[in-house]
């Protein structure tokens, strides 16, 4: 049942990174280096908000269910009620700061129609929940990759029709609304509505205050690097960074199953076989990388990738690490790694974007990735009592190296030839060099074994 479970989500989260990746750059080709930083702010602006909606509730609501199926009904139901009007306020909030700012129409319809979709995403949210807690993850995965599908088939037709922003955001609610009808499809008939006690919902906000924080945390991490490229830095400048981030978005989320300690110790060198390689290589053809995918009109986004690709590897690590800290409950040490990351974020924004735009934005977040790797590092010693060993580390140094001949050599042939010939040399350096006897494949064979 783990394995099926499993195999079913990574095999959705292959999908929809593949469809978002194709999608992504037809988007970015259509709407051009100033449409795609207006498309990005309204994005990024209204992040937060969503985050401060969901407030942990969701992850809060599956762990409460899972532990007490009986009880589950009354669970998703206070939920329920509780999610619909933290996203009816943050809503109201998120427009009523867009007004307050000063932003051109176009920017506050896009924020507004956000919001709508924030409070369809909280009526979603109790059918999703209720799929995860029955451990229904072939259902939940084909909710995941139908969202997907419809959601570039709508951005694919607006794009062909001339839309520009808001009929993309449009599209964007529109595609909420039916997939919400669609997850009760999956979750079916939850029966008669049980009695809510009063003062449930109060409670269940109390104990969702550390999830909810840890995601504002994350929501403001991610995302204000984008807002205050807006209001810090010329023209231009966010939808070449936008550009470069949507590179970044096409990697693969991994998740962090049980015995953490074993993963985390085991794990960790493979992580590196994949990262190693994907941001040496980038940082290598990131200039016909960018041409290829999203054109000329782009090109001052490759030395952006640059920078931001350096921070793929503790953001490898980190991603893995957070799911096993979550689960050992270390939640609040959590919140307060990235409360620090935002506030160091936030100030490297302020002090390097008026100087060097969005090269400067660039540099802290790439600062913050390797900050939070450290903090997180000291938190798996302590909670875990994780080490780490470097055995065998010779062979993805090899192989790396033989995979920038390969590319060098290969670079003639195009952009496309080159990362594929380069990326077979990798794979074929690693096997001459013994990887399939070493006890980091093991490892690996192991874990997806489970």
């Amino acid at each position: 049942m783990i394995g099926r479970n499993v195999s079913s989500l990574v095999a959705a989260q292959v999908a929809t990174k593949a469809i978002n990746l194709l999608v992504s750059v037809a988007l970015v080709r259509w709407l051009g280096v100033h449409e795609l930083g207006r498309y990005a702010y309204v994005l990024a602006f209204c992040f937060p908000f969503g985050a401060l909606a969901d407030f942990g509730l969701a992850t809060l609501a599956i762990r409460e269910a899972s532990r007490a199926p009986a009880a589950a009904s009354r669970v998703i139901a206070v939920v329920r009620r509780v999610a619909v009007s933290l996203a009816a306020a943050s809503s109201a909030l998120m427009v009523g700061l867009a007004l307050l700012l000063g932003h051109d129409a176009v920017v506050v319809v896009g924020i507004g129609l956000c919001a709508l979709a924030s409070i369809v995403s909280a009526l979603t949210m109790p059918s999703l929940v209720r799929l995860t807690a029955r451990e229904q993850m072939d259902r939940l995965s084909l909710h995941r990759v139908a969202g997907s599908v419809l959601a570039s088939a709508i951005t694919v037709g607006v794009l062909l029709a001339g839309g520009g922003v808001v009929a993309l955001l449009a599209g964007s609610l529109a595609t909420s609304a039916v997939m919400w009808l669609f997850a009760r499809v999956l979750a079916g008939a939850s029966g008669p509505a049980p009695a809510i006690p009063p003062g449930a919902g109060a409670a269940l906000l109390k104990r969702a205050v550390p999830f909810g924080l840890l995601m504002a945390g994350f929501a403001l991490y991610y995302r204000v690097d984008m807002v205050m490229l807006e209001w810090l830095a010329a023209p231009g400048e966010l939808g070449r960074y936008a550009a470069a981030y949507r590179f970044l978005d096409a990697v693969i989320a991994l998740a962090a199953p049980g015995e953490a300690r074993r993963l985390l110790e085991a794990g960790w060198r493979p992580l590196l076989a994949l990262g190693l390689p994907l941001t040496v290589g980038t940082v290598v053809v990131a200039g016909d990388l960018v041409a290829l995918l999203f054109g000329p009109e782009f090109a001052g986004a490759a030395p952006l990738l640059r920078l931001l690709i350096l921070g793929t590897l503790p953001l490898f690590w980190v991603n893995v690490a957070n799911h096993a800290l979550i689960a050992g409950d270390r939640v609040w040490a959590l919140v307060g790694v990235y409360a620090l990351s935002a506030l160091v974020n936030v100030a490297g924004n302020l002090v390097l974007v008026p100087r060097f735009g969005a090269a400067g934005s660039a540099v802290a977040t790439v600062v913050c990735e390797w900050l939070n790797l450290v903090l997180v590092v000291r938190l798996l010693r302590g909670a875990f009592g994780v080490t780490v060993s470097g055995a065998g580390l010779w062979r993805y140094l090899a192989a790396t190296a033989g995979m920038l001949a390969a590319l060098r050599l290969a670079h003639p042939l195009g952009v496309a030839p080159a990362i594929a010939l380069a990326a077979a040399a990798y794979a074929a350096a690693l096997w001459a060099l013994g990887y399939t006897r070493s006890a980091d494949h093991l490892a690996v064979k192991r874990l997806l074994a489970q």
